[in-house]
């Protein structure tokens, strides 16, 4: 009798080892805190989101910097991102949409941009995160009236930039215009449109970064929750115009603008750095040492004409998982917020943004 109810007793641990056993390797597979290499933890939802649209680029682009380092092991800020994902260019109109028409599609999560005044009709993100108590603004770099989201005032669609700021760099402002500069202390309000005061003589004399991170620190200063946006179509210009050199140099105040914000994205949890391209343009480079030679100097033997048909998506911070992969540029918007959450040990799908 006694021999039997050992055996009961035995067999009844081993049955309960075996279930926390269970539980350690569900539990920890549960708790992966890496991503990319990198410390990263997962399903956190982002409530500071900078968001840098670059037209015209493509992950082979970053040669133009990569090459130019002192060394090998020397990475670029892009390289240091957490995830990298390829999104589709086509739209229900085009293969390969403008790189506007593109940024379009990615901030509404539509696939019917048509590049006229009718987009304007659509709800950009910036509306679902102001309704959530979110501060939100824009910095455009150099672009065409085209480019600029500042069209829809032309389309007499005001409710597109409602509760929004927006930063110009701007050679020709209007005559009633508001400004800013980097060695002032400007106090930024809502639903008003600011120009950058350098460009007033004809040439913009401040840099791209330089006026990214004044703004963004004046912005971001005692807000807990904010979307920043930058929206770069100076690099693909000089993609277009053949001018080498000068589309290096942006890159690299673009590159320099990256690795300021993934510096802020490894101090807190909850930001999210989400860098985008559209009508990512194909490169030929050179082939040989000697030929390089030759470009680094003079800009010769690049060529970056027609558009690929998917662009580049590199992320940091908050969410970052959830932009591995391919995907639809439609689908760029709606997986900064949706993705899983976990709840003791169940995984849900959660858009709180969604309507």
């Amino acid at each position: 009798m006694m021999k039997v109810r050992t055996t009961k007793v035995k067999n009844l641990m081993k049955t309960k080892i075996i279930k926390f056993l269970s539980f350690l390797m569900l539990f920890g597979c549960a708790q992966v805190t890496s991503l990319n290499l990198q410390k990263h933890q997962f399903g956190k939802l982002p409530t500071k989101i900078v968001w840098i649209q670059v037209a015209g680029l493509s992950e082979e682009h970053l040669a133009l910097l990569k090459y130019s380092y002192p060394g090998a092991d020397s990475k670029t800020a892009f390289e240091n991102s957490l995830c990298i994902g390829k999104a589709w260019e086509y739209d229900l109109y085009n293969i390969r949409p403008a790189a506007s028409s593109g940024f379009m599609s990615q901030m509404t999560g539509q696939r019917n941009i048509k590049n006229t005044c009718e987009d304007y009709a659509q709800k950009p993100i910036w509306s679902y995160v102001i309704a959530k108590g979110y501060k939100a603004g824009v910095f455009e770099g150099e672009s065409s009236k085209e480019e600029s989201i500042l069209k829809s005032q032309e389309c007499e669609s005001p409710e597109f930039l409602q509760g929004l700021r927006v930063w110009r760099m701007d050679r020709k402002p209007p005559a009633n215009a508001k400004f800013f500069h980097v060695e002032e202390n400007t106090e930024f309000k809502a639903n008003e449109v600011y120009y950058d005061r350098s460009c007033l003589s004809g040439d913009c004399f401040s840099s791209i970064s330089a006026n990214v991170e004044k703004t963004f620190e004046s912005f971001s200063r005692n807000a807990n929750n904010y979307l920043y946006i930058v929206r770069n179509f100076k690099y693909d210009s000089f993609l277009r115009a053949k001018k080498t050199v000068k589309a290096k140099e942006e890159l690299i105040q673009i590159n320099k603008t990256i690795a300021y914000f993934q510096e802020l994205a490894q101090k807190r949890g909850d930001f999210l750095l989400l860098v985008t391209s559209s009508a990512a343009r194909h490169a030929e480079f050179p082939r040989k040492g000697k030929e390089w030679s030759e470009y680094e100097k003079k800009g010769s033997g690049f060529v970056a004409e027609k558009s690929d048909l998917m662009s580049s998506v590199f992320v940091n911070g908050a969410r970052a998982e959830n932009f591995c992969g391919i995907y639809e540029q439609a689908e760029i918007m709606p997986r900064i917020f949706s993705g899983a959450k976990q709840q003791g040990l169940e995984l849900t799908i959660i858009n709180p943004f969604k309507d």
